[in-house]
């Protein structure tokens, strides 16, 4: 009977003596298998060129003294950063009907984190998937870490993979044994029940054994999630959570690389000519002189060369077209803006174009990062569940049947008049948080429905205060307000 990778882990973890291979073993299969698949390649690749270094690098010339120019664009990097800071330059808001659950979320969702967020969608975009992993810091709060996408080796659930048995992590390490460096290779496998550790030898590879460093032999060298108050706890679900840029977790590289490739070494052969200009080569007829060393120190130091009577030099240079290349090369600007689904800012109609025209132009990046943005959305929820037993374990309260949602505001060009008015407009439709969350001006809903409210009150107080200026601390209708000129009657 054929088992998957989970089957053969699962009875290992259950009786290591029924199976053939030990999860040492599998791991180091899985990390070899991985190593060598596509889809890493896939990823290596694009961060490659987020760093601007594209395959114009292998260019060669094999003529001497020619021009080998290797011209780079960071094009992807201006791709995936619009992408990112459209979506998540400004501040999202934590939208939820608990107060204190507001308040609690407030307290993780901090300025770092936040920034880690926008991290995981800048790796989303590069890699095509992201990973973000709960742990607690050494002060016992909930801390996230990000994990390189070519670190992780998912252990899917299911065919839809939306649900982890587990996953492995790798990473490289240096080490000093005596004066000598190694670089050996460590590998943690997550699951349910814990963490098991491994580490290769001195000599690298694939070959995995158990890391006595940790966990104890009673426990078959297996450690806890974490631990609160030197008391151990494994979470109920695998304990990282993940960001698709697409189902096919395609990262955007892989959509646009032959078109930045075809524009680095276009620009590169461009300019390998322009250099090459003066580099005339010459034709002599019927040349005078004894070799073409002579020629070239009779060029240099008379200007003038020695014929017989049929005697001539013609020069052969190149005939380049720079109008012709410019076109082309603009075109295919054009055609990875459009492919990539971003706007080209340096398009001469767009700071002209009208509102209408704008949200015409940015269709196909807000309909990106709408997708991108309801991953991401996913992806808080199986935070929740790392968050919800923290708050909980912290003594804020039981927070799990609770809900909250992530809104986003893009960083779209808009006429705030409009907008402004429109909200104005809607008053008495919709309610004042959700006019309030639309504005342009407002960064945090929360904070600026407080601020009215402490100015509702401000303004109350003021207004009573006049009311009362007798003894009596009460004011009669009828009584005439001191116009301070002094005349009675």
């Amino acid at each position: 009977m054929a088992l998957t990778e989970m089957d053969q882990i699962k009875m290992i973890l259950s009786d290591p003596e029924k199976v053939p291979m030990s999860l040492a073993q599998i791991v180091g299969e899985e990390i070899k298998e991985f190593k060598s698949s596509e889809q890493y390649k896939i990823m290596v690749e694009a961060e490659q060129y987020y760093r601007n270094r594209s395959d114009v690098q292998r260019k060669t010339n094999d003529v001497a003294n020619r021009s080998n120019c290797k011209i780079e664009h960071p094009i992807l990097k201006k791709l995936v950063d619009q992408k990112v800071n459209y979506l998540l330059s400004k501040p999202w808001t934590v939208d939820t009907s608990n107060k204190a659950y507001a308040e609690a979320l407030g307290e993780i969702f901090d300025a770092r984190f936040r920034k880690k967020i926008k991290s995981l969608g800048k790796n989303a975009i590069k890699s095509g998937i992201a990973w973000i992993q709960p742990y607690f810091d050494e002060d016992g709060k909930l801390a996230f870490m990000l994990i390189p996408s070519t670190e992780i080796i998912p252990l899917w659930r299911d065919s839809e993979r939306t649900k982890l048995d587990a996953f492995i992590r790798f990473y490289d390490q240096i080490v000093y044994i005596g004066t000598r460096k190694h670089t050996i290779t460590r590998a943690e496998f997550w699951y349910p029940g814990g963490v098991k550790r491994f580490v290769t030898g001195l000599e690298g590879g694939f070959r995995f054994m158990v890391d006595k460093e940790y966990g104890t032999e009673e426990n078959d060298y297996t450690e806890s999630h974490f631990v609160v108050g030197n008391k151990a706890y494994n979470w109920e679900e695998v304990p990282i959570a993940w960001l698709r840029y697409n189902d096919e977790e395609l990262p955007l590289c892989y959509f646009v690389k032959d078109l930045i490739d075809d524009i680095n070494w276009q620009t590169s052969v461009t300019a390998d000519v322009l250099r090459d200009v003066a580099k005339f080569i010459y034709i002599l007829k019927n040349y005078g002189g004894q070799d073409l060393g002579e020629f070239i120190k009779d060029l240099k130091e008379h200007l003038a060369i020695k014929v017989t009577s049929d005697g001539g030099v013609d020069k052969l240079q190149a005939d380049l077209n720079i109008d012709a290349v410019m076109a082309f090369l603009d075109k295919q600007r054009r055609d990875v803006f459009d492919f990539a689904s971003a706007v080209d800012t340096k398009d001469p109609d767009l700071g002209n174009a009208s509102g209408t025209a704008i949200n015409f132009r940015y269709m196909d990046l807000d309909a990106g990062c709408d997708a991108l943005g309801t991953e991401l959305k996913e992806t808080f929820q199986r935070l929740k569940l790392f968050i919800d037993v923290y708050l909980q374990l912290i003594g804020k309260g039981d927070f799990t049947k609770e809900q909250f949602d992530i809104i986003f505001n893009v960083d779209m060009p808009v006429n705030e008049t409009e907008i402004i008015n429109n909200i104005r407009a809607s008053e008495g439709i919709i309610s004042k948080r959700t006019q309030i969350q639309n504005h342009p001006w407002v960064t945090d809903a929360d904070e600026e429905l407080k601020r009215i409210e402490e100015e509702r009150k401000k303004a109350m107080e003021e207004f009573g205060s006049g009311l009362f200026d007798n003894d009596l601390g009460v004011r009669n209708e009828g009584d005439e307000k001191d116009d301070g000129s002094g005349d009675e009657e």
